[in-house]
């Protein structure tokens, strides 16, 4: 065989053995990296991270236990101490402060024609009254009721002897009532002889008896 084609020959050998050694390294390197993806890297060592927790909300190991945060207490205002306000002074009861004895009641019909028509008396009761309370007592003008009305002491009559003013702490008092009336009430007191009268709170029955005629208070002719 010529020299030239045998060298031909051993160039080709080398460069098939060249491009051999080339594949099996390649198909090395690849096996290995398909393995090395197959079997995953955890078995290779990492560097140590630290992972960073958000500001705000730091994480508690496993096992153990965080405080919550604590919240300001509001500061109570201090207890106001002023005294409580004084109940309203409850007015004293006349009932409970006065002692009163009803004695006879007179009528006195009225002496004029004029006065007998209209049917005009004048009623006189006799009270006695005693102060038992501890400060001045001034009553509410006494009352008559009869045949369904309200007469009030004539004031034209009053006098110290006739209406009752203040009285002093254990003081005592006599006075004779004088109330005017006409109509109906003069009627009943008439035929009935009684009548009621308000004082001091109370109600009294009196007795009526009948007097002599006379002329009502502050009448002209009766």
């Amino acid at each position: 065989m010529p020299r030239h084609e045998r060298a031909r020959l051993l160039l080709r050998g080398a460069t098939k053995r060249l491009v051999i050694v080339l594949l099996a390294g390649s198909v090395g390197v690849g096996l290995g990296l398909g393995l090395a993806a197959l079997l995953g890297d955890d078995d290779l060592p990492r560097p140590a991270t630290t992972a960073s927790a958000p500001a705000g909300n730091a994480t508690t190991p496993a096992g153990s236990f965080s405080t919550p945060p604590t919240t300001p207490t509001p500061s109570l205002a201090p207890a106001d101490r002023t005294a409580p306000a004084s109940p309203p002074a409850v007015p004293p009861d006349p009932r409970r402060q006065l002692r009163v004895s009803v004695g006879p009641a007179v009528l006195h019909p009225a002496a004029s024609a004029s006065g007998q028509r209209r049917q005009r008396a004048r009623l006189g009761v006799r009270l006695e009254l005693a102060n038992l309370a501890a400060e001045p007592v001034t009553p509410a003008r006494p009352v008559l009721l009869a045949a369904g009305e309200r007469v009030a002491t004539d004031p034209r009559q009053d006098a110290p002897d006739t209406h009752i003013g203040p009285l002093a702490p254990g003081a005592t008092a006599g006075v004779t009532l004088r109330f005017e009336t006409s109509g109906a009430v003069t009627e009943q007191l008439t035929t009935q002889r009684q009548a009621r009268i308000l004082v001091a709170g109370r109600m009294h029955a009196v007795r009526v008896t009948i007097g002599e005629r006379a002329r009502p208070s502050g009448s002209g002719s009766g």
